[in-house]
């Protein structure tokens, strides 16, 4: 399943501060342009597939986010941002115990074989071909694999008995079950099928299953 400290305020998007009003929506602007480097990926996106798909000047692209880059890095954060708070909100409202995590891992795999994240998750995908920089986002993978792990680590901590939770053995399942999830990303992005995620997830069900005791 990143925090922003490290963005450079050199590489803060520009923004115009006089002439005409833009004649666009920025978020709706924003959201086409994810959904392309999602499925492309930032090496294989030009300036003119982002002119087309928005449907925005090139000039306007420019003086509204500032470079390709400084675009990119804004996208990242901005879905960094929607991510983590869609897997918080899927946590809290889960329920505690064993039971909870199963939950979490359902509405993980639905989004995985029937939503936009059918292209994997941007910001793993973005690790791989980046290697885990971007200009103005720097660092972004290791934020994200911080964070994802803080999440994972209060949902594991919800299935261990009240009585008998242990520091060191509730670090590993934390680990294990990132582990696992962040493969399953993986696999989404690398084309498996429905069938196969479906029985990957079964596998990471059967894990948690042994938790229970």
């Amino acid at each position: 399943m990143c925090n922003s400290e490290g963005v450079s305020e050199t590489t803060t998007p520009h923004r115009r501060s006089r002439g005409r009003p833009r004649l666009f929506d920025e978020e709706a602007a924003l959201d086409q342009l994810t959904a392309l480097f999602w499925e492309k990926g930032f090496s294989q996106t030009s300036m003119a597939d982002l002119v087309e798909v928005s449907g925005v000047h090139k000039s306007s692209l420019y003086s509204t986010f500032g470079s390709k880059d400084e675009l990119f890095a804004t996208i990242l954060r901005r879905y960094y941002e929607d991510r983590m708070s869609m897997f918080a909100s899927l946590i809290e409202t889960a329920g505690d115990g064993i039971d909870g995590i199963h939950t979490v891992l359902d509405l993980l795999l639905e989004d995985a074989v029937s939503g936009p994240s059918q292209h994997g998750c941007l910001l793993v995908n973005t690790s791989m071909e980046l290697k885990g920089s971007a200009p103005g986002f720097e660092d972004f993978a290791v934020s994200y694999r911080a964070t994802m792990r803080e999440l994972l680590g209060v949902l594991v901590a919800q299935g261990e008995p009240e009585d008998g939770a242990e520091d060191l053995l509730t670090d590993q399942r934390t680990d294990l079950l990132q582990t696992f999830l962040l493969g399953l990303i993986s696999a989404t992005r690398g084309g498996a099928d429905e069938a196969e995620l479906r029985r990957l997830m079964d596998s990471i069900h059967a894990t948690v299953d042994t938790w229970r005791d």
